[in-house]
């Protein structure tokens, strides 16, 4: 009798392994889907995405679809990007040569990253805008990612920690952000022996719009000291073209990836505008096909992204097929509450005319990422003004890879790039 006693339990313990796997394989089965050709660099990089992007679909872009209101979309993603970020950057290993300290300047918080004993490489540093759609993200999300640098480069960083929509709409994350940097420009030397002379912006995805937009701000001014570079990471820069071939790929070949889609730019960029899109969720399939843009503002729209063309004709996506153009969806509506800000560079800084008199300008942009176009076009119009520019288009990455920069190959390597230039920057001012 022992002996039939002692049986059942290991009959169940072996049903339950054998459903538990069936289960597990069942899932990563119904999840898998390929990647395309030529995404991420290597092996390694494309096993652990392999993982990712399977995780990412089921922590945040699944739920996201299931909400009634796209505020409610916003902070699903927003809590659930919070808590998996704390899972990267693990690797990251500083020393304990690094004093990171909060600090409040003009009424925005930032966070201060400094050598310690202020044993910095330089005497210059560099301003951070994290990313997010202006709706995401914060600067803990970046913690690894600027504390390596930091370390690596021995320089100062700022992490500048502005408001978010759609609580806080435009202009106000840009006010957020000139506030601190007036402050560190004021008090920097004093505070933190910087010279103010060497400083670079950095910023990306919707931090690399906001970085453009407080560069070009100052150029325009004259603003003193001028700054000694900036560094935009697959920058966000306009919304009035979302059928580019980078914004036509992601239809046809990355749709349902969780990766930043067109209809996220749409609600994000229009709740960062002001726009109430729990009530105007029914304009987004028109602002997708670019039916958000008056008539009297399509030649000025057409002027500014007069590298198109070029770009459009040589960048094929390794002859992957493309759509064509598909018919616009007029919406007047969308007309009428966007017009404000299609062509105001400060909502759109790819919209400003006059380029001649900004810094020299890195531009990073990624083949699998929907505004990888409107980077390219960016750094094309910066070289034409005048401005020292590098255009580094990595063939293999995607949109916000750099928040894997310890994880994957491709991602590391493009910060060791981003570190070399900025510092470049810095020491030949």
């Amino acid at each position: 009798m022992m002996l039939k006693a002692e049986k059942k339990p290991i009959r169940v313990k072996y049903i339950v392994i054998c459903v538990a796997t069936v289960l597990l394989l069942t899932t990563g089965f119904a999840l898998y889907k390929p990647l395309p050709e030529g995404f991420t660099v290597s092996k390694w990089d494309r096993t652990v995405m392999h993982v990712v992007e399977p995780a990412l679909r089921v922590a945040y872009y699944y739920p996201s679809r299931m909400f009634s209101k796209a505020s409610n979309m916003v902070y699903w993603t927003r809590g659930a990007l919070n808590i998996l970020s704390k899972s990267l950057g693990l690797l990251v290993n500083t020393q304990g040569q690094i004093e990171i300290k909060w600090h409040d300047w003009n009424g925005t918080p930032v966070k201060v990253y400094r050598p310690i004993n202020n044993e910095t490489s330089t005497d210059g540093a560099v301003l951070f805008i994290h990313g997010g759609g202006f709706a995401l993200g914060n600067v803990e999300m970046y913690d690894s990612l600027v504390e390596r640098m930091a370390y690596e480069m021995k320089t100062l960083f700022v992490s500048i920690e502005y408001r978010l929509s759609p609580e806080t709409v435009f202009p106000g994350g840009i006010q957020d952000c000139e506030a601190a940097i007036e402050y560190f420009f004021e008090f920097g030397n004093a505070k933190f022996g910087v010279n103010t002379s060497k400083v670079v912006i950095m910023g990306d995805s919707a931090g690399g719009n906001l970085a453009t937009v407080i560069a070009q701000r100052r150029a325009a001014r004259n603003a003193s000291p001028e700054l000694a570079g900036q560094v935009l990471i697959y920058p966000l820069l306009q919304m009035a073209d979302m059928q580019t071939v980078s914004y036509r790929y992601f239809h046809s070949r990355l749709n349902g990836y969780a990766l930043v889609d067109p209809e996220s730019v749409a609600y994000y960029y229009m709740f960062y505008a002001g726009i109430d899109m729990d009530e105007k969720a029914y304009l987004v399939p028109s602002v997708i096909s670019n039916g958000h843009v008056a008539k009297h503002l399509q030649p000025e729209v057409e002027k500014m992204m007069s590298y198109k063309t070029v770009i459009e004709a040589t960048r094929r996506y390794n002859n992957h097929s493309i759509s064509e153009r598909w018919e616009i969806e007029k919406n007047y509506e969308a007309q009428d509450l966007m017009e404000p800000f299609l062509t105001n560079p400060d909502f759109s800084p790819l919209m400003r005319e006059d380029l001649s008199n900004l810094p020299p300008t890195m531009v990073i942009t990624c083949e699998f990422d929907i505004l990888r176009d409107e980077g390219l076009i960016y750094a094309q119009r910066l070289e034409a003004a005048g401005v020292p520019t590098t255009a580094i288009n990595y063939e293999n990455g995607f949109h916000a890879m750099l928040n894997f920069h310890s994880e994957l190959h491709e991602a590391s390597k493009s910060v060791e790039d981003i570190e070399q230039w900025t510092l470049n920057a810095i020491n030949e001012r």
